[in-house]
């Protein structure tokens, strides 16, 4: 019996058909990183000389966490158009199945053409997604999220991995910054501010809302230490960059507590940041970590008056002398005429 096989000799010269129903129904819904995992393996499925690769591999080529790749495989199951067989804890065999034919002999009990179709739990991803968009136009109000946002929020969620419960607290954090503003943002505006908030949580280090809500938390109570030194400092306005990255310096840098910057502060009685920061570096390069230590560092008066007089000899006592007879002279020389006068 003859066998076929066609060689390409390159895994870029192959071609992977890909039926159009795919992409007409199943493609615009689906989060862009699952299009990326169903795609690959599908070319995969046409190219059978390729070395077998695991969830891991997929996520590195694709520039993805092996998580993602996890929930792509989870959605096109509960998508009912492929399976997958584990045969170990990180070995599955995924079967791609033929949308069209999977539609057309949806009666057919051929577990082979039909693929098995499970319920979405309550909890899954698309659930949540769907969740969080109706929460976030709950927090509009006046009007519907824009195509834009929507979008937004889809990026937010494949490049920053933000969880959706994470999305929902940076977008009421963000409106609730824009609400305390004196002015009237657009929708664009609020969109530019939503993607710079988003962007600041995401260096943060934020991912899921947990972190959220620990960084929101974060933010407040620097923001009141900010608020504490300006009040005290006299300065009624909300400080620029680098003073906030000078104060962070006292703050994360040097460890010190708001007390401690407070002792600082009650040190002159014209305070401004420079002369501050000369004074918190200065402890901090003395080791200084506690309120006892900086209590017990008292500012040395300039000049100290010695307690013990040193005697005078006899010598510095007759120069002495001779210098008071000297400014006589000087000072009052009509005195000698006027006694000889008399």
């Amino acid at each position: 019996m003859n066998r076929f096989e066609l060689i390409f000799g390159h895994d870029d010269l192959g071609v992977t058909p890909l039926e159009n129903i795919f992409i007409n129904h199943y493609m615009p819904v689906a989060q862009g990183d699952y299009v990326k995992v169903y795609l690959y393996g599908l070319k995969r499925c046409y190219n059978q000389g390729l070395a077998p690769i695991n969830n891991a591999d997929i996520a590195k080529d694709l520039n993805l966490l092996e998580t993602d790749v996890k929930k792509a495989w989870d959605y096109w199951i509960s998508e009912g158009i492929l399976s997958m067989e584990y045969t170990g804890t990180r070995d599955a065999l995924v079967k791609f199945y033929n949308i069209t034919g999977t539609i057309l002999y949806k009666n057919d009990a051929s577990k082979e053409t039909i693929a098995p179709r499970r319920e979405i739990p309550s909890n899954s991803i698309e659930d949540r997604i769907r969740r969080m968009y109706e929460t976030v136009q709950d927090m509009y109000e006046s009007r519907t999220i824009s195509k834009k946002e929507t979008l937004l929020f889809k990026r937010w969620m494949s490049d920053y991995n933000f969880t959706p419960e994470a999305v929902i607290l940076i977008v009421e954090y963000s409106l609730n910054m824009i609400n305390k503003k004196d002015r009237i943002f657009t929708p664009a505006q609020v969109t530019s501010y939503l993607e710079t908030v988003a962007k600041g949580f995401y260096d943060a280090g934020v991912r899921d809302h947990t972190e959220a809500e620990a960084h929101i938390k974060r933010s407040a109570d620097e923001s009141q230490s900010y608020y504490q030194i300006f009040k005290y400092l006299g300065i009624h306005r909300n400080p620029m960059v680098s003073e906030r990255q000078l104060m962070d310096t006292w703050f994360k840098d040097y460890g010190f507590s708001m007390e401690i910057i407070t002792q600082a502060l009650s040190r002159t009685s014209k305070p401004n940041m420079k002369y501050i920061d000369g004074i918190l570096k200065n402890w901090h390069e003395q080791g200084f970590k506690t309120l006892e230590d900086i209590q017990n560092d008292k500012p040395k008066p300039r000049w100290e008056p010695k307690n013990k007089e040193e005697p005078i000899s006899d010598s510095r006592k007759q120069a002495y002398l001779d210098m008071e007879v000297e400014f006589a002279e000087d000072l009052w020389p009509d005195l000698e005429a006027s006694d000889e006068d008399l």
